[in-house]
């Protein structure tokens, strides 16, 4: 078949066959020189920086005297998707409307005459396509059809393309030209168009068209020079603006700008859009967006340049403009503007189709900045709240719109100073400090996360209704009258006092065009030279010293304006809602230094997240203090500081409010601050929190973390330190429309703020009920009895590391030791590399370590579920953190391990296990991550060689108890017994680390130490109390033991099982449930465990209901990645039954536990020794 030889065509050779004998081209059987002729891609006038990567261009001498095509064959380098460099080529051979444009020595073709055919793309994967310029009909600019090519796949559709060729492109019987022309441009039919009336739709497509453009300009950045076009323009960028802009954010920031410039164009005409004029469409005000638009247009759209003599630019079609143009002329845009009115009034339509863009356009990216739309009910509680608080804490009538002068604030608080600016003196290019300018407005309102400018639009309304009522209190009236007082108001006192930081493009085009919408809304009219504030920069950066001139005029007014407000303004009120994002986010070095106490612009020292009173916090894990909106507090906290008061008002993740990692944090803030408002809002899936009151209670954003707002005021530039500080505190709980209303019905004087103590040593911003805490905070934390102990191993890719059973585990190490990176990626669908892995790193460590057999170690996963991996201690590995200076030891030889955690999110402290194995971060504590606490280390590393190790005798096989001596020494001075330093002891003469273990262990399974000291428990690691008397801690060895045994499997009589497993076919895990005392593994429930009580069904571990969870990580699974239901094994049967056992056992034990304490003397008693009495 034919089709079959289009798919031979590797090279020109192959190509020429094909068009001679399938469709009858007249190519004589000649030398390929005979028959074309050679280019180089400086002989047709293309830059070389532009054309890095092209391999040939050949042209195909004329076949007929009448033949009205110029045929092109262009070759481009292997492994190249080269759509930009192609159409390059294609536009500089079309003849030029301008006579002088047509070099003299360089052949041309009227742009319907030209034909190219591109070869790409590997031997075995060689791609031929055909391309041809199509007219537009609305502006004249060429569009570029492809024949097979597929921008997705990028693989030809053989069949189709063939039919095309043998119905359109055969060569023809006859000689009528025209009649050639027609049949050969039909090959190339224009897409159908669809007239778009909803807003949903226009976002969709609108997305699409971006996420194209984006992928246009990488892969044009991927063929240029560093002197090409785009990379000028990027370089530019990041010499003027967002100093860390890579490829793919510029491409991003580009395609950003383009969409929404040409929409706003053409929400404001309507008429159609021009393309050959579309900058000066642009209505925007802002003059830097404006002259911005022209340069990425013009970027984007080829012109003759006099100065350089020639074509310069791109193709708008070559980077997908065109397209967006097409389509924004072809919406139905009154349609879709009705569709934006007949939303919900209390939301914004534009910001919602912003939204829906978005996440079109890229859901991860926005996933990764953190970027969620803030509901106007927090929006507005949070601006309403700062005006009060300027009215009551500062005296300002007006609040927002108050415009009171530094000066005249002086006269009337002596306690406030004046602050000072940093200047560079031109003499020496050095900063100097001088007094700030005291006729300037005290109230200076920041957005450094702006976004869509949703808090500043909010300021702008409180602002006008402030000012109205005013005014028509001071008599005032009649429409024409308040309109002239704010046109007069605006200039002078609002948008020289409000300013926004944003670093996306698109949230800054709408930023600038909402405010534009807000401020026409209450009457005011464009007609002076004043901008709204907003500036395109990153807010975690500080100001740049520059001397620098930019290609791009515009770039260089931005960031001289932007650098001069980061230098020489002070802010009084800091508002937003800073980016959700983990761990490491945007920012620099400077602001990471300030997070640590070091001003790096000026050298001062400065309070540090990461101490609490200037001592280090020692957080082995302090990654979350990284994230983005704990930097975005600090750059808050920094500006207010260096103001010397001000107010601060965001919403963002409440972790803050209450985390240990945190405590540095807010004891920073409780340094600077004199009174705090926290209204938390809850709503975190994670902790999966429930009201007091019981019902739901879901979060204001649809993101997982539960936020809350906070409120920070500072009066004073010397403020009294922690012990004046007033701290204030509220819930709000229920459904999102609930918490809606509330925030709407309220404001900060008429919430039900409860004042609450500073407790040192965790300084919380919420409450703590530590009326039973006793003498718990005097008592060994775990993390200081096993001196040795980390967070669990994080895989970061648990589906390709951890596997059911040993041999599966081995055949994935051995594919991906021996196979291409990019195969290993497809093929376990791993996603996108991060940070800490990577798969050439997993395979580099697999290379390095054999792969052995000897690395496969049990690992377990979550309670009573062992699972497999291949186990090396090398950090960025195959696993992510394998945490290699504590799960060596369990590998060693004969181990137990505590499992609890450093915090537990969940209402009830369950968050405590053991292991034997190596042991998943998330094993024993699902909302965060557990830690392990080895009883024994070996002598198998350096990082084992530590005093507290050789304080102890060795014991079999060389190990010595991973035992603070102190702890166990005040054991032993109260049980009277000899410490002996391996395995257990007779407990009459002796005690041994294990039954130290049991004791511990016994401890955190008693229901009424979880119940007295669960406010503690959420906050720090488990802390111990000593026994009290020797019988007490025998008796809790004993009852710690036989735990230990049920939840390690070891004990004998868990063969006689309490359930059964009944029922016809195979026991595959197709959708578990649980009914009348059974549980199911099917939808039709003919097949499952009897017997099973609902205690044990509903007996949680670690966050886990264990029962359920087991059988749920085996269940079938839909979605992007599905997999069937796993088939149980008869070892899985038996293994389920005991673990229903188990739980049955650990329920009686647990309340043995309490009785025994009980019959001590109970809680504290139990555990109050003589030395502790006197």
């Amino acid at each position: 078949m034919s089709t079959h030889d289009l798919i031979k065509i590797k090279n020109f050779d192959d190509l020429l066959d094909y068009l001679r004998d399938q469709l009858d081209w007249p190519i004589d059987e000649l030398e390929v020189d005979d028959l074309t002729y050679d280019y180089e891609p400086e002989e047709l006038g293309i830059d070389p920086k532009n054309a890095a990567k092209i391999k040939e261009i050949k042209q195909l001498r004329p076949l007929d005297s009448k033949q009205p095509w110029g045929i092109f064959y262009i070759q481009f380098e292997p492994k190249q998707l080269p759509v930009t460099a192609l159409r390059r080529i294609l536009g500089q051979l079309v003849t030029r409307k301008r006579e002088s444009a047509n070099p003299a020595d360089q052949k041309r073709w009227e742009q319907d005459d030209l034909l190219f055919i591109s070869a790409y793309g590997e031997d075995q994967q060689r791609h031929i396509d055909f391309a041809h310029f199509a007219d537009d009909a609305h502006n004249g600019l060429p569009t570029l059809r492809v024949l097979g090519w597929d921008a997705e796949d990028r693989k030809l559709k053989h069949d189709w393309v063939d039919h095309q060729l043998h119905e359109k492109l055969a060569w023809p019987d006859d000689e009528d030209v025209e009649e050639w022309r027609q049949r050969w441009r039909s090959a190339f039919v224009l897409r159908p168009r669809q007239v778009i009336e909803t807003s949903k739709e226009l976002a969709q497509r609108l997305a699409e068209l971006a996420r194209d453009i984006r992928a246009r300009a990488n892969s044009s950045m991927k063929i240029e020079t560093e002197n090409g076009p785009l990379r000028e323009l990027m370089q530019a960028f990041q010499k003027a603006l967002i100093h860390d802009l890579d490829e793919d954010g510029f491409a991003d920031m580009y395609a950003q700008t383009i969409a929404y410039g040409l929409l706003s164009a053409r929400i404001s005409r309507p008429g159609a859009l021009v393309a050959d004029n579309l900058a000066d469409m642009v209505p925007i005000t802002n003059p830097f967006l404006k002259e911005l638009m022209e340069t990425f247009l013009n970027v984007g759209g080829r012109k003759w340049s006099p100065d350089k003599g020639k074509i310069i630019g791109i193709d708008f079609d070559e980077l997908g403009v065109n397209d967006v143009v097409e389509t924004l002329r072809d919406t139905n845009m009154e349609a879709v503007l009705h569709d934006f009115d007949n939303k919900n009034p209390q939301e914004d339509p534009v910001i919602h189709f912003y939204e829906l863009f978005l996440k079109e356009y890229d859901a991860k990216k926005r996933m990764q900045r953190g970027v969620f739309y803030t509901p106007k009910p927090v929006v507005s509680y949070i601006v309403r709240s700062v005006h009060e608080l300027l009215q009551t804490e500062f005296g300002l009538e007006d609040g927002l719109a108050d415009t009171t002068t530094w000066e005249q604030m002086l006269k009337k608080n002596p306690d406030l100073k004046l602050p000072v600016v940093e200047i560079v003196n031109p003499n020496t290019n050095k900063l100097e400090s001088k007094p700030f300018d005291s006729t300037t407005p005290f109230v200076q309102i920041l957005d450094p996360a702006t976004g869509t400018a949703t808090f500043l639009v909010e300021v702008i309304d409180v602002i006008h209704r402030t000012m109205v009522a005013k005014w028509e209190k001071q008599g005032v009236h009649g429409e024409l009258f308040l309109k002239q007082k704010w046109n007069e108001y605006v200039p002078k006192y609002l948008l020289p006092r409000i300013h926004g930081y944003e670093m996306m493009m698109a949230p800054y085009a709408i930023a600038h065009m909402k405010i534009g919408l807000k401020l026409y809304e209450t009457g005011y009219s464009f007609n002076t030279e004043e901008r709204a504030r907003i500036y395109l920069t990153n807010a975690l950066e500080p100001a740049q010293q520059f001397q620098a001139s930019f290609a791009v005029p515009a770039l260089a007014h931005e960031a001289e304006a932007v650098n001069l407000v980061k230098r020489q303004h002070r802010f009084t009120v800091v508002v937003g809602n800073p980016p959700y994002l983990g761990e490491a986010g945007t920012g620099g070095s400077w602001i990471a230094e300030l997070m640590r106490g070091q001003d790096t612009t000026t050298g001062r020292k400065t309070v540090s997240y990461f101490e609490v009173d200037g001592v280090p916090i020692k957080e082995r894990n302090s990654k979350w203090i990284n994230d983005d909106y704990v930097k975005f507090t600090r750059l808050s906290h920094h500006l207010i500081n260096i103001t010397g008061c001000g107010i601060h008002g965001y919403i963002s993740n409440h972790g803050y409010l209450d985390n240990p990692t945190f405590r540095g944090m807010r004891w920073a803030l409780m340094s600077s601050f004199d009174r705090f408002y926290a209204l938390d809002l809850h709503g975190s899936l994670k902790k999966k929190e429930t009201p007091p009151n019981g019902g739901k209670d879901v979060n204001v954003f649809d993101i997982e973390q539960g936020v809350a707002i906070g409120l920070f005021v500072k009066q004073q530039s010397e403020t009294p330190g922690i012990d004046g500080t007033n701290l204030h505190h509220t819930d709000v709980w229920g459904e999102r429309t609930d918490k809606y209303d509330w925030l709407i019905s309220h404001g900060l004087t008429n919430t039900n703020w409860a004042t609450i103590d500073v407790e040192v040593p965790f300084y919380l911003f919420e409450p703590l009920d530590s009326s039973e805490a006793g003498d718990y905070f005097t008592w060994p934390a775990i993390n200081d009895i096993f001196p040795t102990n980390s967070v669990g191993i994080v895989t970061a890719r648990d589906e390709l590391t951890i596997q059911f059973d040993a041999n599966t585990v081995w055949k994935i190490v051995s594919d991906v030791a021996n196979s291409e990176i990019e195969s290993i990626r497809e093929k376990y669908h791993l996603g996108n590399d991060v940070r800490d892995w990577k798969v050439s790193y997993a395979q580099a460590d697999l290379k390095r370590n054999g792969p052995s057999k000897d690395k496969i170690a049990s690992i377990l996963y979550r309670p009573f579920d062992t699972r497999f991996t291949f186990y090396t201690d090398k950090s960025r590995g195959f696993l992510c953190m394998p945490r290699g200076d504590v799960m060596p030891h369990m590998i060693a030889g004969e181990n137990l391990a505590i499992i609890t955690a450093r915090s537990n999110k969940f209402p009830d402290p369950d968050h405590f296990f053991a292991s034997k194995y190596i042991v998943e971060a998330k094993c024993g504590e699902s909302s965060t991550q557990s830690a392990t606490f080895p009883l024994y280390l070996y002598p198998i590393n350096d990082k084992t060689d530590a005093s507290m190790f050789h304080a102890w005798p060795k014991g079999k096989e060389g190990r010595r108890p991973n035992l603070d001596y102190i702890f166990v020494d005040n054991i032993m001075s109260v049980i009277g017994l000899t410490f002996s330093s391996d395995g257990r002891g007779d407990l009459k003469n002796q005690f041994g680390p294990e039954d130290v273990l049991a004791y511990i262990y016994a401890v955190f399974h008693s229901p009424e130490y979880r119940r007295r000291f669960e406010p503690m428990l959420k906050l720090d690691f488990p802390r111990l109390p000593t026994p009290g008397a020797s019988e007490l801690f025998v008796e809790m060895v004993a009852l710690g033991h036989e735990l230990l045994n049920y939840h390690l499997l070891d004990v004998s009589h868990l063969t006689q099982s309490l359930t059964d497993y009944q029922g016809s076919g195979p026991p595959v895990v197709e959708k578990v449930s649980y009914v009348d005392s059974t549980v199911w593994l099917d939808k039709a429930q003919t097949r499952g465990f009897v017997g099973v009580s609902e205690e044990v069904w509903n007996f949680h571990i670690g966050g886990y209901q264990v029962c359920h969870k087991w059988l749920k990580d085996r269940q079938a699974k839909g979605g992007k990645n599905p997999r069937p239901g796993r088939k149980l094994t008869t070892e899985d049967i038996t293994h389920y039954c005991k673990i229903v056992t188990a739980i049955h056992h650990t329920i009686r034990l647990m309340k043995e536990i309490d009785e025994v304490i009980e019959q001590h003397g109970g809680w504290p008693d139990a555990f109050v020794t003589e030395k502790s009495d006197s």
